[in-house]
């Protein structure tokens, strides 16, 4: 059975790459969508849809979502991109942001179907 998880699980996965402030201020939202494009629930959205748990192989974390939006806003180099994201192994980095990058991939009708659900436009 997978389990869904909730915007502060996201939030605590990104404090170690991010210097975040402690309650969600508009500096948080600033610094939070120039790095990963999307807001954490959003972010939750994504991960409830890939349901990575069974769909990814053993040690999936959300961090990695994480890391793989972070790659899909900045475009940085493997290594300029895992130093900031925590100081990981660039092979790891590039592991887990392809798995997700190409998990949301996977996605695209699905999200824009959301997107435009959830908009009224006038």
């Amino acid at each position: 059975m997978s389990t869904s998880i909730r915007p502060d699980t996201i939030i605590d996965a990104a404090k170690s790459m991010l210097k975040l402030p402690e309650t969600r201020t508009t500096v948080f939202d600033r610094r939070w969508k120039s790095a990963f494009g999307a807001t954490p629930e959003v972010c939750c959205i994504l991960w409830n849809k890939i349901d990575p748990n069974k769909t990814m192989p053993t040690g999936v974390h959300p961090k990695h979502l994480l890391w793989a939006l972070y790659f899909l806003v900045v475009y940085d180099s493997e290594h300029n991109s895992s130093q900031m994201m925590g100081k990981v192994d660039e092979k790891t980095y590039r592991k887990w942001s392809e798995l997700f990058v190409d998990a949301i991939s996977y996605l695209e009708c699905d999200v824009v179907r959301f997107f435009f659900s959830t908009q009224s436009f006038s």
